[in-house]
């Protein structure tokens, strides 16, 4: 256990994480366009509806969801254990450890929604992207939350002030034009209610499942904010890899005064 949390181990981890999930997302979408898919845009989760992409799409999230429940306990246990030794107020520990299993729900739930095709269980979908996407914007919203309070320990936390908080904008933004687009999709059906969305929904899955020209201009800027609002929390992510270095450096210099 002690070897998992030892610097070197949290940054392979975190990288193998970022590489796969990249990865994934590069193969499903190369082989969608290669396949004369409509460039722009499909829902991340079309791609597991989509025959063609399916079996990228479940083993690549199944192991990505694996390293991020790792990556994320790692990262908040090792946080703690500093934010602990330093004497911070009690309610950053807290804060840091909320922070941590909102993380770790959020990847076990990626594991799970990667065999969860949105036309075969649309509701179980939804409920396990609402925790997927709300899990890791409680991750990186604690994390920049967290940065000022550590910096004020570790000045060298400062330079991850200005990142964090674009990265954590550029995901809030992008979860808000995806509601946006959802709204007006339904509007444009004059039904607001889940039934009036669900009746284009029902029509997507068709046009995806014989990689069509998708129809509803609105359902291709939402799939384009959900890439964006994925490129969000994975850049936010990968700022961990500077906070291992200042945090072992900094536990170091301590250990030797």
């Amino acid at each position: 256990m002690d070897r998992l949390l030892e610097p070197l181990m949290i940054r392979r981890v975190g990288v193998a994480m970022a590489t796969v999930w990249a990865a994934t997302l590069a193969t499903v979408y190369a082989i969608w366009l290669s396949d004369g898919c409509q460039a722009f845009m499909p829902f991340i989760s079309d791609t597991d509806v989509y025959p063609g992409t399916d079996l990228a799409f479940t083993i690549g999230l199944t192991l990505a969801g694996a390293l991020m429940l790792l990556s994320s306990w790692q990262i908040g246990t090792y946080r703690g254990h500093w934010l602990e030794a330093s004497g911070v107020e009690p309610k950053w520990v807290t804060v840091n450890r909320f922070g941590m299993m909102a993380g770790m729900a959020a990847a076990i739930c990626v594991i799970w929604i990667a065999d969860t095709p949105w036309n075969e269980n649309l509701y179980l979908h939804i409920a396990q992207a609402f925790v997927i996407f709300g899990g890791g914007l409680t991750f990186i919203f604690c994390q920049t939350l967290l940065t000022d309070p550590m910096a004020q320990i570790e000045p060298r936390f400062e330079s991850l002030k200005k990142p964090r908080l674009t990265f954590l904008i550029l995901t809030i933004a992008s979860i808000c034009l995806i509601f946006l687009n959802f709204l007006k999709m339904s509007a444009a059906t004059d039904d607001i209610s889940f039934t009036g969305i669900r009746s284009i929904m029902d029509a997507h899955f068709t046009e995806v499942e014989t990689c069509t020209t998708l129809t509803h201009q609105a359902l291709s800027e939402a799939a384009f904010f959900e890439w964006t609002m994925t490129a969000g929390l994975g850049l936010s992510l990968l700022t961990v890899l500077p906070e291992i270095s200042i945090l072992t450096s900094s536990t170091s210099d301590d250990s030797e005064e």
